[in-house]
């Protein structure tokens, strides 16, 4: 178990060196640095149920996704960032919110449409799944990655911190695009009896995870990534389920 999350924080910790290589003078190694402690210490707790033993009696990770919800509590308490910065406001830009609503919906039509035809299957613990789809995604992972890693990955490429208007320019775009490669690394690689890396398991989170990205900084609030994310995935489940 743990051998993957050495693979996904040394595959993180080389984009990163590349990035901030290719990147212009004014970049900021330091909140490089925070972004990759953040999400260690947010896969190590990720982690924690399974081998304390603790997610006995649930088919989901509810443990876990409750202690990544804690830790971006925590860090936003003793960190550089605000609640501002990360998106944890209800208030969105002028103009922001009708667009927003309709890739949201958008969104989760497409991850309707990827049941039909997919035919995955659902899990047994239907009632516990749809539960879990329709809260902690959202919940946890959103204020995680496009709340504080994208906001430190923008610090750490020397662009202002994340608040107010927000203009699109490179610096932006290249956070965007780590903080969705983060994303897709740590749903796709994984470690049983060696390494497993899954295209599909990645190229979907990361696609998704741009959606999320542009939904975040376009409305300068976290609302609609949870909404699309959270919606997304019980529109998912329920279909392959209803499809069985």
């Amino acid at each position: 178990m743990y051998m993957s999350l050495l693979a996904q924080i040394t595959i993180i910790l080389l984009l990163l060196v590349v990035v901030l290589a290719l990147t212009n003078q004014d970049r900021r190694p330091y909140y490089a640095f925070l972004f990759l402690v953040f999400k260690l210490v947010d896969s190590i707790l990720l982690r924690l149920p399974s081998t304390l033993g603790l997610q006995q009696g649930f088919d989901w990770n509810w443990i876990g996704k409750f202690l990544t919800i804690a830790w971006v509590l925590v860090f936003l308490w003793i960190g550089p960032l605000s609640a501002k910065n990360i998106g944890l406001t209800l208030k969105h830009h002028a103009g922001s919110i009708i667009p927003a609503l309709q890739v949201t919906v958008v969104f989760i039509a497409v991850k309707g449409l990827g049941a039909i035809f997919m035919r995955a299957g659902s899990s047994n613990a239907i009632t516990e799944t749809l539960l879990f789809q329709i809260t902690m995604p959202g919940l946890a992972e959103e204020p995680a990655y496009q709340g504080i890693l994208l906001a430190l990955m923008i610090l750490a490429l020397g662009g202002k911190p994340v608040s107010g208007e927000f203009q699109w320019n490179r610096i932006s775009k290249w956070a965007v695009f780590i903080t969705a490669i983060t994303f897709g690394v740590v749903h796709a690689l994984s470690y049983h009896a060696g390494f497993q890396f899954d295209f599909s398991s990645f190229l979907f989170p990361f696609l998704a995870a741009l959606v999320f990205a542009w939904l975040r900084l376009s409305t300068g609030s976290l609302l609609f990534p949870i909404l699309a994310h959270n919606g997304g995935n019980f529109t998912y489940f329920l279909i392959s389920y209803l499809l069985e």
